[in-house]
């Protein structure tokens, strides 16, 4: 039996198939090259990006507390660090009766991890003709000057004469303090006027201690030690612009503490990981404004 013979490829035809086989497989590493360089560059600016939120969801929660008179303590801008100092409430009452140098005053129940993670520098009370808090600084806040338990708790929860009858408040188990406050000279405090404590609290860009070549965000409780609670951010653009009474827009120049109404927050943050798309390290800039409370155009 004779069985026909079956035509093979030529080499024409394996070489033509190898070039196309060529073409295509280069194709495909060029895609797979621009998907991969594409991912990695988006995980960059992903990671900027949480760098700035960070920054911005610890520093928001701080500002928000801080009011529109008397509020800011100081500002500094120089090359090497940008610095604001506020003063933050993180306990709220109301005042009962003002002594001499001592004002009596009944406290809202507070967790304890507040009070033990702030640093007491001082009390503000709220005077009822201007609408204003009036800030009392002690002498030594945190040795002979710093809170402490009333000696005449009745002067806050006695109904006699000069007493102004107010009822200590309990919330789920935590119940709230009459507290003696010392002042330097009398506070001039009214009786019922709302009241807080504050600490001093400096927000800072400056060098990070992690990254080189970049600034870091700094966080320090005055009385405590510099926290970097966020990096890394670039030098040049990352800073704090202010809103002066009756501003439309922020200025880079600080005006004086007592017109500052507000902060624009620009937190120019770099992924800490380069992109093979850019020179440098991959910056994603987020701005955000704040203003203090019960803000006021004059």
């Amino acid at each position: 039996m004779t069985t026909k013979r079956r035509s093979g490829f030529t080499l024409t035809e394996v070489m033509i198939s190898l070039v196309v086989l060529a073409v295509v497989g280069m194709a495909f590493t060029r895609i797979i090259t621009y998907q991969s360089r594409y991912f990695a560059h988006e995980s960059s600016i992903r990671t900027a990006r949480s760098v700035a939120r960070s920054g911005t969801n610890i520093l928001l929660s701080d500002l928000r507390m801080v009011q529109d008179s008397g509020g800011v303590d100081s500002v500094s801008i120089t090359s090497t660090s940008k610095l604001i100092r506020i003063l933050v409430p993180y306990r709220f009452g109301v005042v009962c009766a003002t002594n001499g140098s001592t004002t009596t005053v009944s406290m809202l129940p507070t967790d304890s991890a507040i009070i033990a993670t702030s640093a007491y520098k001082g009390f503000a009370w709220r005077d009822s003709a201007t609408g204003r808090y009036v800030y009392n600084f002690p002498s030594n806040p945190t040795g002979s000057d710093i809170p402490f338990a009333s000696s005449s708790p009745a002067s806050c929860t006695g109904s006699g004469a000069g007493q102004a009858n107010i009822r200590t408040v309990s919330v789920n188990g935590r119940t709230g303090d009459v507290l003696d406050l010392k002042s330097n000279g009398g506070s001039g405090a009214s009786t019922a006027s709302p009241v807080f404590l504050f600490q001093k609290v400096s927000y800072s860009f400056r060098h990070s201690s992690v990254y080189a070549n970049a600034w870091g965000l700094w966080r320090n409780v005055e009385g405590g030690r510099n926290e970097e609670i966020a990096a890394p951010f670039d030098s040049v653009t990352a800073g704090f612009r202010f809103y002066q009474a009756g501003d439309d827009a922020a200025r880079t120049t600080p005006p004086t503490v007592d017109q500052i109404r507000g902060l624009e927050l620009v937190l120019a943050s770099l992924s800490p990981v380069k992109s093979t798309n850019t020179a440098g390290l991959p910056m994603e800039t987020v701005v955000t404004t704040v203003f203090f409370k019960n803000v006021r155009a004059y």
